[in-house]
């Protein structure tokens, strides 16, 4: 997943051997993670991130924590900053041979990331 955002940064390490990319405006490492999801979930979640920025950030408030499975065939995928300031996220769904993408990336900043985090147990 590629963030081509304001507010994050590539920078170097180890005499630029190493690249990580950081929430700029408090100066995060950006973390990757993949966590699956039961079908069960399938309805609830598609629905959750077909919601415009504004309703998908309030619908985040009401929800309790998501359950993770382990050979899930929804996927939620994305970056999240280490102090939970800032979270990508993007849903994806098996078929055929591999997870297709379901919805376009969603960018969370401030509470609306921290509450994320929460739900989808990052």
């Amino acid at each position: 997943m590629e963030i081509d955002k304001p507010y994050i940064a590539q920078k170097s390490a180890f005499f630029g051997l190493f690249h990580y990319m950081v929430y700029t405006p408090t100066n995060s490492k950006l973390h990757h993670f993949e966590c699956c999801y039961p079908p069960l979930l399938a309805g609830e979640l598609k629905d959750l991130f077909s919601l415009d920025d504004e309703k998908f950030a309030a619908r985040l408030t009401k929800c309790s924590k998501y359950e993770q499975s382990i050979n899930g065939n929804l996927l939620v995928n994305g970056y999240v900053s280490a102090d939970k300031q800032f979270v990508s996220l993007r849903l994806y769904q098996f078929s055929q041979i591999d997870y297709q993408p379901v919805s376009d990336i969603r960018y969370l900043q401030g509470e609306s990331a921290f509450k994320a985090a929460q739900v989808f147990g990052l």
